[in-house]
């Protein structure tokens, strides 16, 4: 808990988000139209990242449909989408990474799914939320792309020092969509996977492995229905911002 509230304070020091918590009530304080509102902490919630219009109208669109589905309270974090909670935060033209690996700090739920934007959902969520209700820290899928593909699309030489941190007999994860339980080794995770992606800023797969090959976990793979199939579709590039 000391940890936590260190980051926060951190956080509120450097200007980077206008959210706070109190020690006792585990409350938080969230940007609204009018100024601030007191949100009490919830056991589940949803939050997605979304800078640009692209991606401002691609969340709108995935939480459409994930309200068909689920009763579930949603926060949007960078740009306002009408119907959410918003967090403000300076991601630095970073397409959302860098507010991706500050999520721990910046959403209030216990349980939480973060979604990207360019997803569609298709049914009911709340079997990986029991996962997490079940003592799960956190719940995701891996890619597709695995084998010789693997980190394709990180840099050479983030690829070449993840392999060689790590060996060349990896799992890549997808991180587009990722369910996670507030506790102390979630926190740590989050810590160290912002850590290393603050070393090249680039994408952020990799920099999740190497924070999960420092900070062990006990993590439930989901399959892929979850994160490009049939339950959660993603349109891959939907949200992105074109030159």
């Amino acid at each position: 808990m000391e940890r936590f509230l260190a980051t926060i304070s951190r956080l509120l020091a450097s200007g980077y988000a206008d959210i706070a918590r109190d020690i006792y009530g585990y409350r938080s304080r969230i940007s609204v139209a009018n100024g601030y509102a007191d949100i009490p902490t919830e056991m589940r919630g949803v939050v997605y990242i979304a800078y640009g219009w692209r991606a401002v109208k691609e969340a709108g669109y995935s939480i459409a449909t994930l309200r068909q589905h689920n009763d579930l309270p949603v926060t949007v974090i960078g740009e306002r989408v009408d119907g959410t909670r918003h967090i403000s935060f300076e991601d630095q033209n970073s397409f959302g990474r860098r507010a991706k690996v500050h999520l721990f700090a910046l959403t209030h739920y216990v349980h939480t799914l973060y979604l990207d934007a360019d997803t569609r959902v298709h049914g009911s969520l709340s079997g990986a939320f029991e996962i997490l209700e079940s003592g799960w820290d956190v719940a995701i899928s891996p890619s597709t792309v695995q084998g010789d593909g693997i980190l394709w699309h990180v840099s050479e030489e983030e690829r070449a020092y993840t392999h060689s941190r790590l060996g060349r007999d990896l799992l890549q994860l997808q991180g587009g969509m990722m369910f996670w339980r507030k506790n102390e080794r979630t926190e740590t995770f989050f810590q160290a996977w912002r850590e290393e992606w603050e070393r090249w800023k680039g994408q952020d797969q990799a920099a999740l492995l190497r924070a999960l090959h420092r900070t062990p976990l006990r993590l439930w793979l989901l399959s892929n229905e979850w994160n490009g199939g049939s339950l959660i579709e993603h349109r891959y590039g939907a949200a992105r911002e074109r030159p």
